[in-house]
């Protein structure tokens, strides 16, 4: 279970603050209902607002499936790697942030340096 504080919450509240786009903030307010539980989070908002196939997913494998888009251009920037995690998901945009969230949690150069199955 990854899980980010309360205060990280208000903390990436307030980075998003003019952020355009309502789903992001829905979101956010999603991970803060779960107690910052971002697979809690991610489950929640996939069934409500999720296309069929990400239904069936899970927060780290989702997160996998971004690693070569997100890896070509790392940044530990939480506003970079949402914009990238979004730019590489279809809409909502909701599901890129606790995607990005849990990719910063683990860090950028740990998440970026995973080898590939073997």
């Amino acid at each position: 279970m990854t899980v980010i504080t309360s205060a990280e919450i208000q903390e990436y509240q307030a980075q998003l603050k003019d952020y355009p786009d309502v789903d992001v903030k829905a979101a956010l307010d999603a991970i803060a209902n779960n107690n910052g539980n971002l697979e809690a989070a991610f489950a929640e908002l996939a069934q409500k607002n999720g296309e069929a196939g990400f239904r069936q997913m899970d927060l780290e494998e989702l997160a996998n499936r971004c690693r070569d888009t997100v890896c070509s251009k790392p940044t530990e920037d939480f506003l970079g790697l949402l914009n990238l995690v979004a730019g590489f998901l279809p809409p909502p945009v909701s599901l890129a942030v606790p995607v990005a969230l849990f990719i910063l949690k683990i860090g950028i150069r740990n998440y970026c340096r995973i080898p590939e199955a073997a």
